[in-house]
């Protein structure tokens, strides 16, 4: 037997093959060195597998909680100390512009309080709770139409209601719950909770259309709630953003989740679905029948990518192929058409129609600082839920021109414009009807949160200020609104001390009758070494779409996926069960495929107005077929 040549005086044995009995001998020199280089080469993978970002804010998340900090404390000076409330219109150092007028918006009020709790969240200073109180006392007081419920849009001076003949809009009700409901996540504030539910509760009575072919908010009504009418994007997806998400991840409760679903099946089938129709972006105006209106064609990058960053959070409550497939469509389309590939970030405004983009008079092409966010957002969630390199790299050079150019280095905060290369475009006020202390604060927490939890796999501190009551209570804190156990609670301290009363794994927080104070959380990976992007792709199956328009006249488009090559047919049937037409029967290969239907029956014969259901038969990809089916209706 040929001698073992020793490189020391001891060697190991290890089995040549699993649960075999044959082993050989190996130096433990050479065993330990060979674990070594086991151990560089997979820190490598890892390092490899996590693709560089260049954002500082991105490679140290943390930053972030000076920017968010800076950019609340801006807001101070905007208040009114003498009639309360805080001024819409501000100039670049943060004074009212007295020539723009001294009203205040509701909207700002809301936008404002929304900054500064999430400045308390991240930072445990005091003073940002105090000046949302300040902020959401006056909306409270003021703005509230005490004779047909809903919110004036806007206050004088001293908090007299204006223009109360006017119509109220959905959007302007969805937003005047953003800071209430973000003060009951961060306090659990028994006042904050009450106007939130009145303000659900308006919203769900006036503005929820629940005839099943058109359920939705209307966009607008009258100002005593009467005449509902329209459906748009605002009315849509900003419900999602500033209420219904929270609330159901808050309290668990079935009829939130029910309603964010519907809101994303319209996301799904409405405007995404509408994109395939589009030279760029969606029809973002509706009929209340969810009608095109051909009166408005602008579409906006910002709600495009909106939209997809909700999607993307729904579907980690509802993992619905749909949602995450019209996400990353969404994101894609911008990426092809409305994005700056040479210095980062998407464009502002276009023409649905004809893929014009909108100059406004200007001669170079503009940025808009909250439209720049949900590039940020949208990427760093779908990088994580996809781990496809494009979205962190969207969000990373997104980022880092934002906080380059957008960012006021000498007074804070963050300009509404910037050119292409980040120039100044307009004007440099800080405030106004459509822009206050929100998106640039909402920004910054999800960078520090997102970059934390999900990028880098590290912890991440929020503070919270509970009051003592006199009950036992549970709250369910869920910072990342998506809905996710891949995060917990590893550890809580309460002034100073550490606090033992919560469930990490589910984010329950427990605190017992009489016990209150500020709570540092500290939040943490479920699987800290674990890698963005390093999981198996998701399972794809067969995909019906909702068809488009829906309601429709003449034709429609119907849209499907498939996971695999193979027979395929799509069936039409009237409400009696018969088959009236059949537009695709044959062999289709893998991918997304769409079909006009005309309206007409095999032979050819107009169909009568109705409801019609159409059938997706085709291979599922793992051996079986798979049935879809869906409903549309026709009218002529």
């Amino acid at each position: 037997m040929t001698p073992t040549r020793r490189l020391s005086g001891i060697c190991c044995q290890i089995p040549t093959r699993p649960h075999s009995g044959i082993c050989c001998r190996i130096p433990t020199r050479v065993f330990s060195y060979a674990i070594c280089l086991f151990a560089l080469a997979a820190i490598s993978a890892l390092t490899q597998a996590q693709p560089s970002v260049r954002s500082p804010y991105l490679q140290n998340p943390g930053a972030a909680v000076g920017y968010v900090d800076s950019c609340a404390r801006f807001w101070f000076s905007a208040y009114d100390p003498v009639a309360g409330g805080f001024y819409t219109n501000i100039d670049r150092q943060g004074y009212v512009i007295t020539a723009w007028g001294t009203n205040k918006n509701m909207i700002s009020q809301s936008r404002d309080a929304y900054g500064f709790v999430r400045g308390f969240m991240m930072t445990g200073n005091q003073q940002h709770l105090l000046y949302a109180r300040r902020a959401l006392d006056f909306m409270y007081r003021t703005a509230w139409d005490s004779a047909y419920g809903g919110w004036y849009p806007e206050v004088n001076k001293n908090g007299l209601a204006l223009n109360t003949g006017a119509d109220k809009s959905a959007f302007d009700q969805h937003y005047a719950l953003l800071g209430p409901a973000a003060m009951v996540e961060a306090t659990d504030d028994s006042l904050d909770r009450s106007w939130l539910l009145r303000g659900v509760q308006h919203n769900e009575d006036k503005y929820w259309d629940s005839r099943p072919l058109y359920f939705g908010y209307y966009d607008h009504t009258r100002y005593d709630g009467s005449v509902p009418d329209g459906k748009s994007f605002n009315a849509t997806v900003d419900a999602i953003t500033t209420h219904v998400l929270h609330l159901y991840l808050m309290t668990g409760e079935a009829s939130y989740k029910a309603r964010l679903l519907q809101i994303a099946d319209n996301m799904v089938n409405r405007l995404a679905a509408s994109s395939r129709t589009q030279a760029i972006g969606f029809i973002e105006n509706y009929t209340s029948l969810w009608m095109e209106d051909y009166a408005q064609t602008m579409t906006i990058m910002g709600h495009v990518l909106k939209t997809a960053w909700c999607l993307a959070r729904v579907y980690t409550i509802q993992p619905d192929t749909s949602y995450l497939g019209s996400a990353e469509r969404l994101v894609d389309m911008v990426l092809a058409k409305g994005y700056d590939t040479q210095n980062g970030g998407p464009y502002k405004d276009y023409t649905r129609t004809t893929g014009q983009m909108l100059m406004w008079g200007q001669k170079d092409t503009a940025k808009a600082w909250w439209q720049m966010e949900q590039a940020v957002t949208a990427g760093l969630l779908l990088y994580d839920i996809t781990g496809k390199p494009k979205y962190l790299k969207m969000a990373d050079e997104t980022l880092d021109f934002f906080m380059k150019y957008f960012v006021d280095h000498t007074y804070g905060e963050v300009y509404e414009n910037r050119t292409k290369y980040g120039a100044q475009i307009w004007d440099t006020n800080k405030g106004g009807t459509g822009k206050a202390g929100y998106h640039s604060t909402e920004l910054g927490y999800y960078v520090y949160l997102y970059g934390n939890l999900l990028l880098n796999r590290q912890p991440a501190t929020l503070y919270y200020s509970f009051a003592p009551l006199n009950r036992q209570r549970v709250l369910r804190l869920s910072p990342l609104a998506m809905k996710s156990d891949g995060y917990r609670i590893s550890s809580v301290s309460l002034a100073g001390g550490s606090y033992s009363s919560f469930d990490g794994a589910s984010r329950l927080l427990t605190i017992p009758a009489g016990v209150g104070g500020i709570f540092a959380v500290t939040f943490a990976p479920a699987t800290p070494n674990s890698v963005a992007g390093s999981r198996e792709n998701l399972p794809v199956s067969i995909r019906l779409d909702q068809n488009f328009p829906n309601p429709f006249n003449g034709s429609t488009v119907i849209q499907f996926q498939l996971p695999v090559s193979g027979t395929v047919h799509l069936e039409i049937y009237d409400v009696l069960g018969a088959r009236i037409a059949m537009p695709v029967a044959g062999e289709l290969g893998a991918g997304e495929h769409s079909i006009v239907w005309d309206g007409r029956t095999s032979d050819g014969r107009p169909v009568a107005s109705g409801m019609y259901i159409y059938r997706l038969t085709a291979s599922d990809g793992v051996g079986n077929q798979a049935i879809s089916t869906r409903t549309m209706a026709y009218m002529r």
